[in-house]
């Protein structure tokens, strides 16, 4: 089967310019901190976002059979202009619906 088309579709519901816009609403609407069982993270103004991963999840128990996860990395290291894997401020992935609306996010501490 070729996904070539779904992915492109994908890609353009779900631009990198899009999520950054809905991680900087998100981290507004936060007072641009969390708090956390052990402490609390804060998000400076324009920190950056890179998208790493968008995966499609087919769930049939899910409202729409299913959502999209999308994988961002808040302040990624690069090295000689590549990501190097890794970030100072940790990961925010984000569900949404098959439309393109935030559903749920789930923050990750850098390792």
């Amino acid at each position: 089967m070729d996904w070539t088309h779904v992915m492109a579709e994908l890609d353009a519901h779900l631009s990198d310019e899009k999520i950054g816009r809905d991680v900087e609403t998100f981290f507004e609407e936060v007072g641009r901190r969390l708090e956390l069982d052990d402490g609390e993270v804060s998000f400076p103004p324009e920190t950056l976002v890179h998208v790493e991963e968008r995966m499609l999840v087919r769930n049939p128990e899910v409202r729409g059979g299913g959502y999209l996860l999308v994988k961002a990395v808040l302040k990624p290291l690069f090295e000689d202009g590549k990501y190097t894997g890794r970030s100072r401020l940790g990961t925010l992935k984000i569900m949404y619906d098959f439309e393109g609306r935030w559903l749920d996010e789930f923050y990750s501490r850098p390792s």
